[in-house]
């Protein structure tokens, strides 16, 4: 399981100044399943994949058993 931290994919002017979400999840798939439906605008789905795969990622304990979910967002 990991950590994902990144930039809100809406450009601007629909997102005047961005934003940042943070996953945890156990790959770029499920990161982008947990995403998908938390916009303001969905009209910018499609732009998800792109904003995942240049996340930071943190792995997380191994013996731990942690849950896929969105951890925080903040879009504008």
């Amino acid at each position: 399981m990991n950590i994902y931290i990144g930039d809100y994919w809406a450009p601007f002017p629909s997102s005047e100044y961005g934003g940042i979400w943070v996953v945890m999840a156990e790959n770029e798939e499920q990161v982008i399943d947990i995403l998908e439906g938390t916009s303001y605008d969905d009209r910018y789905e499609d732009l998800i994949p792109e904003a995942v795969s240049k996340a930071k990622v943190f792995p997380l304990d191994k013996n731990e058993t942690f849950k896929p979910q969105l951890i925080e967002n903040f879009y504008t």
